[in-house]
């Protein structure tokens, strides 16, 4: 059987990274996806590095689809778009506001020939607010959301990524479960739903863990180098052969471990540092002192001591290193593919798995190259997967799409109670099981109320709250005895220590064969790290995404949001949604693995092809390893992320507003306005050497009336926000994401809510979890 969404008929008009990713993702699962393109193709088919002539980003965003070419703007091309939209499923578009109408293809129209459809529309910046007709991409997200200003040097300014996509493809996966939900919606409602996910309020979404901290402090959440907030020590060290190691203890478990395999007793035996709170209280004495230690001996030394005692621990690994590493190719983490035209490229591999309903990557497109089949047959006589009935809840939808799915979720930390969260979101019921010490997040920093993290408290409400001992007969019967009820049971054990406690998928498949049991591990099920522990730096380092971070040989600079955790939190829901979708059409359950360390790798996925071979070495892929840090251009008062204009004969124009007509005969200036406009770090040699110019003129203006004159001609400049900036921001409030709940203790707190939007369907209001102690 292929995957969960086979018979999935998905209408794709989507373009540029977030909407096609997402596309990707559901193609993998089984959908028939059909990517639209106008003649001249979608903008980023042009992006170096390219293959003959086509972006390797392209290729990764669209693999699993078919491709045809449609003009929308002629009679014949609606006609066939209208003929396609009536036998699909899935409507997704996210061009700018008001185009997809003018097109004859908005919401009301399409909902008139199809009255089933779900349909999505992912707009950059959300359908109100004084921002809603701005275009977003990757950078913007990054800026605008204050992703930047938390990632960079302790005493440096912000950073941006110079691997642009990341934040891209975070919120095609919000967009994965936006449409999930649009389609268990219509198996409850037997009729289409309206959906919106923007990118920037998706950029916002996976800072979840981090914006707490700003929201129960009021305080901008600092920049920390390789380091964080929440626990220590979780950094780089640098070693006795100058190679930098990867620490990431998060649990006081670890840390006794690490204090033994590096033989530290008297650290060991201090009582300032037996606790996180001890120890982030205490930073930079305890860091000093493991750095004296760390720097006498090889990394490799210690790596081997620290994996022995089951801490986290990684080296920073790149391009050349991470295909060939043993994890890496037991767990498949890259596949090769033929694609058409170009030959056998590497991709990162889709992460998670079931053990029903494989999922499956394949080739894509060359652009357009269906359509003649397409255009003649249609979707096709044999895509379609009869339902054997209806299996899902059947009571009213009050909190949601899932309201009356049981959710039991044993994982502690920040990747599983973030995807139980995301559920809970949804109107799932969620049961946290905790052990009888607590989930081991409570004690990260900073505190929020009775010891208890900003982490845990957030990413834990609406939910209800058991503590087992599940090594005891009496707590196993218990959790038994909720799982003979439930619909998803989310853990991070692993399946062989389950099966010694008789609760194993198989185990759990007899007593509940409609059971969907997602196993969450650190590096995946196989290789010879399946049994190590991970954490957040840890998990960045091992992807590579560290080194477009920085400088080259210098301490490494952490991406700052918790993106390995968050970001592989996003999968595992995409991952229980499909499998969702599959028991309420069939009543089975079945098992479902997602790795953090695949997550990674997928999300770099498109590196893995650009480097191998292409035509050139352009672009950020392949130059974002070499640019020196991207702090934004600066301003008289703040950082701001310059972007191109729509059109080379507006740069005169500008040039003149800005009072730089000086320039207009610089030879520099002669170049199209999109190589000397843009993020320095990640684009070509001609953008780095304008910027001196164009900050020689901006530091004479505040950021927000520099950027009223630039974004008249078209642009959408930004500020490069703090969460101070963005969360008083106006397109904050229009984007809806704040929710207010009451605290017996703290009294009216502030949560940060999903990046969803359905039309018609009720919003869950947040509920504080039960502090139990």
């Amino acid at each position: 059987m292929g995957g969960p969404l086979q018979g999935v008929r998905v209408f794709d008009i989507t373009h540029a990274a977030v909407g096609p990713w997402a596309m990707m993702i559901l193609a993998a699962m089984g959908a028939n996806v059909v990517k639209i393109e106008n003649p001249e193709g979608d903008l980023i088919r042009q992006m170096k590095p390219r293959y003959r002539d086509l972006s390797a980003i392209y290729m990764h965003c669209n693999l699993s689809k078919k491709g045809i070419h449609l003009d929308l703007k002629t009679t014949d091309g609606q006609v066939a778009a209208r003929r396609l939209v009536v036998d699909a499923d899935v409507f997704a578009e996210n061009m700018k506001l008001g185009t997809i109408d003018r097109l004859g293809l908005g919401y009301e129209a399409v909902s008139k020939l199809n009255p089933c459809i779900v349909y999505g529309n992912y707009p950059g910046y959300g359908s109100s607010g004084p921002l809603k007709d701005w275009g977003s991409a990757d950078p913007t997200g990054q800026a605008f959301s204050g992703a930047v200003s938390i990632t960079g040097r302790r005493d440096g300014a912000g950073e941006f990524i110079r691997w642009l996509a990341l934040h891209d493809f975070n919120a095609g996966s919000y967009v994965v479960i936006t449409t999930l939900l649009g389609l268990l919606y219509r198996e409850r409602a037997s009729k289409g739903i309206k959906m919106e996910s923007s990118q920037v309020a998706a950029s916002i979404a996976v800072q979840t863990s981090r914006i707490a901290e700003f929201l129960a402090t009021g305080e901008n959440v600092p920049r920390m180098g390789s380091a964080n907030t929440t626990t220590v020590p979780h950094r780089a060290f640098l070693c006795q052969d100058k190679r930098w190691l990867a620490v990431g203890v998060i649990t006081d478990e670890q840390w006794r471990g690490l204090c033994k395999a590096i033989d530290a007793t008297d650290i060991l035996d201090d009582s300032r540092f037996a606790t996180i709170p001890g120890r982030v209280k205490h930073r930079d004495e305890l860091e000093d002192r493991l750095q004296a230690i760390f720097a006498s001996k090889p990394a490799r030394w210690w790596t081997i001591q620290l994996r022995k005692r089951k801490v986290p621990v990684s080296l920073f690994y790149d391009y050349e290193t991470i295909p060939d590493l043993p994890q890496v190719k037991a767990n498949r983490y890259i596949v090769n593919l033929n694609y058409p035209k170009v030959g056998t490229l590497p991709f990162g591999n889709i992460l998670f798995q079931y053990s029903k309903t494989p999922v499956t990557l394949r080739p894509g497109p060359w652009p357009g190259q269906d359509t003649e089949q397409v255009l003649k047959e249609g979707w096709g006589k044999d895509d379609r997967v009869p339902a054997k009935g209806y299996f899902g809840p059947k009571g009213p939808m009050e909190r949601g799409p899932l309201d009356g799915v049981t959710v039991v979720d044993m994982a502690q930390g920040i990747c599983g109670p973030y995807a139980s969260l995301l559920l809970a979101d949804a109107g799932a019921r969620v049961i946290k099981v905790e052990p009888p010490e607590g989930d081991y997040a409570r004690s990260f920093g900073p505190p929020m109320v009775d010891g208890v993290s900003t982490a845990f408290f957030h990413l834990n409400r609406n939910k209800e709250g058991v503590r087992l001992d599940i090594r005891k007969e009496r707590d196993s019967q218990r959790l038994l005895d909720l799982l003979k009820e439930a619909d998803v049971f989310i853990e991070e054990s692993g399946q062989r220590r389950l099966k010694r406690l008789g609760l194993s998928y198989q185990d759990l498949e007899r007593i509940n064969p409609g059971l969907i049991h997602c196993t969450i591990s650190p590096h995946g099920t196989k290789g010879p790290l399946r049994d190590q522990p991970a954490s957040e730096l840890t998990l960045q380092a091992m992807s590579d995404f560290l080194n477009t971070l920085g400088v080259p040989g210098e301490e490494p600079v952490r991406m700052g949001p918790d993106m390995a955790s968050l970001g592989t939190a996003l999968y595992a829901a995409n991952a229980l949604l499909g499998a969702l979708y599959h028991q309420w059409r069939t009543g089975e359950g079945q098992h479902v693995t997602v790795s953090m360390l695949g997550s990674m790798i997928h999300q770099r996925g498109v590196a893995w092809a650009a480097m191998i071979d292409p035509d050139e070495w352009a672009g950020f892929y392949c130059e974002g390893y070499v640019k020196p840090p991207d702090h934004g251009y600066k301003t008289a008062d703040q950082p701001i992320l310059l972007t191109s204009v729509r059109k080379q004969e507006q740069l005169p124009d500008i040039l003149k507003a800005l009072g730089m007509e000086e320039y207009m005969g610089h030879p520099l200036f002669q170049n199209p306005a999109r190589d000397i406009m843009g993020r320095a770090a990640a684009v070509g040699d001609l953008t780095i050497k304008a910027q001196p110019i164009w900050e020689k003129c901006f530091k004479k203006w505040k950021a927000e009336d520099l950027l009223e004159v630039l974004n008249r001609f078209g642009g959408s400049s930004t500020v490069v926000n703090n969460y101070q900036q963005l969360f008083s921001h106006p397109q904050m409030e229009a984007l809806g994401m704040v929710r207010e709940a009451d605290h017996p203790k703290l009294g009216k707190i502030k949560f940060l809510g999903p990046p969803w939007k359905l039309r018609g369907v009720a919003t869950v209001e947040p509920r504080p979890y039960p502090i139990m102690r």
